[in-house]
């Protein structure tokens, strides 16, 4: 065990050279920046089931402790920043050992990474220092913009789009693309942290925040477990503890250095990574010109490396030139050329290969991608059934855990590939189809329309254009220098009623054109997703979002009970010695907009103050400009101070308390500013929250100045599409192409079987049927839709041979027999009555054509109809059909249309 225990601390903790220790630092300023906020964020957004480290302590008993005495917390995670302090018994570590995935071979230790299970309260310092450092590091720019991972708003599919993009962009210009992918050795494990002290400083880092992360990383120890048996404590010389919330925006600033150096020595190449995974883009006219390029940027990310203890791993070097040619000499070049890294020949794949999980293939078509992601997701799908198969598990749970396994792994990175090909919606409609027999138990005849809408999962179309709408909005809400935001074309970004000719590229309006000919780029298919949802002109383009750093926040806020909201509003003698200023906004059947603000002087009647928006903008926002131009107010006009500003909105509030990139961000960083303006002569802001249409005389009046303003022509003041009026927009288009799949797939359908079918409204599970035991709710769900082991279906399968009810022998089994005629269930008919009548549902009448499908769609009948169907005992000779059905149930399409023609289906 002991050589076990030295093989597996050697891999993962190696005695790494170490540089000289830097000079002593001076104190910074960091640590004031340390509040009640930050604190309590840092500690409730880590889960309670992480598992604790050598003291046992976990996070549900650090918040009992902040329940107790949450100054001392405040006090305690402080003082580490001050005094450059990390306690010596938060750097013990317990090593777990876990498997690396896809690995071949699992007796070979690098197969495993050791996880370090730390101190829970002293992982509520390291989330501090890691939110610390990473809004130092943006809003100072230290970091280079291709590196993603570990960064607010970067993630792994933004590298790819860029990646993707520049070769798109590439191609217009008839230009090659290459790309080589390294990958970091050791990464975590060999950094120096007497080197990271340095790129700190030399990022420009707070001093208490290189001083905290040089304790923290020092005179660390870790205890192994191996198969139960604990190993003594070892120290620790180097390396990022793996588990920290801290370890990888260090990493990042300890990596930053290597980009610099390439792009120094490399003018024109271009680098996109992912935490260590790194991945260089040349672009030239020849295959001879890439090489060069991309083996001169190798040889400086190797010597930065020498100088730096960063090794590159050779095994995972990849290299892949994108390209349309088909010519033989071209492929001949492809096939003969290799870029040299280090010592090693790097041939470029003529597959496709992976990079942060997407297949990228030499044409990039993506097509690799699509089925991998299909066959693994159908894959997910068939071991997620079996489990709820065999575990019965409720439909509520069964639909969480396909949407979160299945439907997500085969959806990843759709945003990049999905521009309406037919062959992979077929493929993608047929995995959803699989998901909702599994969730609702339906028979395989059951229509499609039906089976989608009761298992709330949506029609494969409307999910991939919703998922490439939400990623272009998503684009259009980073911050400016973000390279992901540049995906989307200028004119749409910033519009292009002012542009100047020659301004902006001609082609780049072609996503405002309905044809989709010409060439095709990531950024414009994206942008003519986005424009086929908006309502509004795009011509004035969108609101944009900034890296705000690390700002305070100079408004004082208010949100009271709604009792004592009203009172603190209505009350005059709460307003003496106060400016009180009351601000709505308001949104009329047309979609126009407006804010306006409401004053009452000491003498003379209210006064109000328009903003006309017009189209494009939400009640969100009209709310924040609302409060704009109640504090432009009080500057102009030199109100007297303390200036308190009433509104009815908690989500304008809210947004008001952050200054992170989002809908509203440049209102809320315009209202700060004026608040410091107005602080500044002695006059303290504070935002107060009064309940809405409750009788408060300012509120109402601004109420009626608001709806006047919406009603008014639109002024340049305020221009272009907010961030949140494109959600909503996003979001309609979501809910109308759900809701015209549904009607489109009912039309089909015969008059007699639509009318015996109605759709619940919304597109949500049943909230009773979602917790209902699998077997009650799969036959809920079949006496639904008609598509049931009884008389009518058997008879149509070839189960039974006639149709009638064997229980009384009284006509065609049927739902409707079933809920009104047959005999043999009289008593739990009663039963059922009872329970619709209590549940204030409408009788069954006699002169109604259908009236199980008004039943069954209205969830107040819910409950007594489980219970009646509950109750219904099965036949042997029913339960024997039934397994039957099973198994001869493999309609082909032609029949399923045949059936709904027939009126069966």
């Amino acid at each position: 065990m002991a050589d076990k225990e030295a093989l597996i601390r050697e891999m993962a903790f190696p005695n790494a050279p170490r540089s000289s220790p830097p000079g002593e630092l001076p104190g910074g300023q960091a640590h004031m920046l340390i509040t009640p906020e930050r604190v309590h964020q840092a500690l409730f957004s880590q889960s309670i089931k992480k598992a604790p480290g050598a003291d046992r302590l976990n996070f549900k008993a650090c918040r009992l402790l902040w329940a107790l005495d949450s100054p001392r917390i405040i006090g305690m995670a402080r003082q580490c920043f001050r005094l450059g302090v990390h306690p010596g018994a938060w750097k013990t570590a317990k090593g777990i050992l876990l498997r690396k995935p896809g690995k071949p071979d699992y007796t070979q230790v690098k197969a495993w990474r050791v996880i370090s299970l730390l101190s829970c309260l002293g992982k509520v310092v390291e989330k501090l220092a890691a939110g610390l450092i990473a809004d130092w590091c943006e809003a100072q720019g230290a970091l280079h913009p291709g590196q993603m991972g570990c960064r607010r708003g970067r993630g792994a599919i933004d590298a790819v789009a860029c990646l993707v993009q520049t070769v798109h962009e590439g191609w217009t210009q008839k230009l090659l693309t290459g790309t080589i992918f390294i990958d970091v050795m050791g990464a975590f494990d060999h950094v120096d942290p007497y080197k990271l002290s340095e790129a700190m400083e030399a990022a420009g880092l707070d001093n208490d925040l290189i001083r905290w992360t040089l304790s923290f990383l020092t005179n660390r120890r870790v205890s192994l477990v191996i198969d139960g048996y604990k190993a003594p404590e070892q120290p620790i010389d180097s390396g990022l503890p793996q588990g920290s919330p801290v370890s990888p925006i260090l990493f990042l600033i300890y990596i930053r250095g290597v980009f610099q150096a390439m792009e120094q020595q490399v003018p024109g190449i271009k680098a996109l990574s992912y935490a260590d995974d790194i991945g260089l883009v040349a672009q030239g006219s020849s295959v001879s010109e890439i090489c060069r390029q991309l083996e001169a940027a190798a040889k400086a990310a190797i010597e930065w490396g020498l100088a730096d203890s960063v090794k590159f791993d050779p095994k995972k070097t990849e290299a892949i030139l994108f390209s349309r040619a088909t010519s033989r000499e071209h492929k001949n070049q492809v096939q003969e050329a290799r870029v040299q890294v280090g010592d090693a020949l790097v041939a470029f794949s003529p597959t496709a290969i992976r990079w942060l999980g997407v297949l990228l293939d030499p044409k990039l078509t993506l097509k690799a991608h699509y089925k991998y992601r299909l066959q693994k997701g159908q894959n997910t799908e068939r071991r997620v059934r079996a489990l709820c198969k065999a575990q019965g598990l409720p439909p509520g749970l069964a639909w969480r855990i396909q949407k979160a396994t299945a439907q997500s792994v085969a959806l990843y990175g759709a945003e990049l590939w999905w521009h309406g090909q037919k062959n992979c919606l077929e493929g993608l409609q047929g995995l959803i189809n699989n998901q909702a027999r599994a969730v609702t138990g339906m028979l395989k005849s059951t229509p499609l329309g039906p089976l989608i809408r009761e298992a709330a999962l949506e029609p494969a179309e409307a999910l991939l254009d919703s998922k490439q709408r939400r990623y272009a909005l998503r684009l259009l809400g980073l911050p400016q220098g973000h390279p992901a935001a540049e995906i989307l074309p200028i004119t749409l970004r910033e519009g292009d009623a002012h542009a100047q000719p020659g301004e902006q590229p001609l082609e780049d309006r072609a996503w405002a054109t309905p044809t989709r000919r010409g060439p095709w780029k990531l950024g414009m298919g994206l942008a003519r997703r986005l424009r086929e949802a908006l309502t509004a002109d795009p011509s004035q383009g969108f609101e944009r979002t900034i890296e705000p750093g690390n700002r305070s926040i100079p408004l004082d806020f208010r949100i009271d009970s709604p009792e004592t909201a009203m009172q603190l509003a209505s009350d005059p003698l709460s307003g003496i010695g106060n400016t009180d200023l009351y601000s709505d906004g308001s949104r009329l059947d047309d979609q126009r907009v407006g804010a306006a603000v409401a004053y009452k002087p000491l003498i003379g009647p209210w006064r109000s103050r328009l903003a006309p928006l017009g189209a494009g903008f939400e009640v969100f926002d009209a709310e924040l400009i609302g409060v704009v131009e109640a504090l432009e107010w009080a500057l102009a006009e030199n109100l007297r101070g303390p200036i308190r500003v009433f509104l009815d909105a908690q989500a304008a509030i809210g947004r008001l308390q952050h200054t992170q990139p989002g809908p509203g961000q440049a209102l809320a960083l315009r209202a700060h500013d004026l608040a410091k303006e107005l602080q500044a002569t002695g006059r303290r802001v504070t935002i107060c929250w009064v309940p809405g249409h409750k009788g408060v005389p300012g509120n109402e009046e601004a109420d009626k100045a608001a709806k006047k303003a919406a009603g008014k022509p639109r002024t340049g003041k305020y221009s272009g599409i907010s961030l949140a009026h494109a959600q909503r927009a996003c979001t309609e288009a979501y809910r109308a192409a759900r809701a015209n799949w549904l009607a489109a797939k009912l039309a089909k359908r015969a008059q007699r079987a639509s009318q015996a079918y109605y759709p619940p409204r919304g597109w949500k599970l049943d909230p009773m049927l979602a917790n209902t035991p699998k077997h009650l709710a799969r036959r809920y769900y079949q006496f639904k839709t008609g598509h049931a082991p009884i008389g009518a279906y058997l008879h149509r399968i070839k189960a039974r041979d006639f149709p009638n009810c064997l229980g009384c022998s009284r006509g065609t089994e049927t739902v409707r027999h079933l809920l009104t005629n047959c005999r043999q269930w009289c008593h739990q008919r009663e039963k059922l009555y009872a329970g619709l009548a209590e549940a204030g549902v409408k009788a069954l009448q006699d002169s109604e054509q259908c009236p199980e499908a008004r039943l069954f769609q209205d969830p107040k009948a819910t409950t007594a109809l489980l219970a009646f169907i509950g109750a219904i005992r099965e036949r042997e000779d029913n339960q024997q059909a039934w397994e039957q059905a099973y198994k001869t149930d493999n309609w082909g399409i032609e029949a399923l249309d045949e059936g709904e023609r027939e009126g069966e289906g």
